[in-house]
């Protein structure tokens, strides 16, 4: 979390939507720069052909989240959706403390699939921090950092999600996120994922909280 902004300085949270092409992070960022601004917290993904990219960055008190929009809108392609918000203090999140794991699930592409993911996570307070998706031989796979709270039994969830996850054909892993750190890329994570059809057929896997 940032430091609050201090007086002679504004902070501010943008978010760009455009479609994707080469240089578009340099000329948001040599907009920033031409207002003084300096970046804190950065995400940039590029989903479907569109670059999405949000940021916060604080500038001089006379800089304007207008003049900032106007510049990046006049910077960036006509298509661009560009949303500047005035956030001069950090705004405490409401959700839980817990440990990260990250989530995983391989079945077909379907509706409702993201939903039941989701549904199963808000049931147990389980906040998700990142989300991604990928297609390998024909199945969706999805893949998410989460936070867990500590009142969680991670082997009683665990085999819940696998159990929930099952009903709608989908093979699922919950799994420390050290475990998913040291393999340092994401294939061995989803090589750990059986086709099977059900959960009890999944055999045990090494996927302990603080990797116990």
């Amino acid at each position: 979390m940032h430091a609050p902004c201090p007086p002679e300085r504004r902070r501010f949270i943008t978010s760009v939507l455009v479609p994707d092409r080469v240089g578009l992070l340099r000329d948001v960022t040599r907009g920033v720069f031409s207002l003084e601004g300096n970046i804190g917290g950065i995400r940039q993904t590029v989903v479907d052909g569109f670059f999405n990219l949000v940021f916060t960055s604080e500038h001089p008190s006379q800089i304007t989240p207008e003049a900032l929009r106007a510049l990046l809108d006049s910077t960036l392609e006509s298509e661009a959706v560009v949303t500047v918000l005035d956030s001069p203090e950090v705004v405490p999140t409401a959700v839980p403390q817990g440990a990260r794991f990250v989530v995983t699930t391989r079945g077909a592409d379907k509706p409702g699939t993201i939903f039941a993911i989701t549904s199963f996570l808000v049931d147990h307070n389980i906040n998700i921090e990142d989300w991604m998706v990928e297609e390998e031989d024909g199945k969706i796979v999805y893949i998410a950092q989460v936070v867990v709270p500590e009142t969680e039994d991670f082997r009683l969830l665990q085999e819940a999600f696998r159990d929930a996850m099952a009903t709608h054909g989908l093979t699922a892993l919950l799994c420390h996120e050290n475990i998913f750190r040291a393999t340092n890329e994401i294939g061995p994570i989803k090589a750990l994922i059986e086709e099977t059809p059900n959960a009890e057929a999944t055999p045990a896997l090494p996927c302990e909280r603080g990797g116990e």
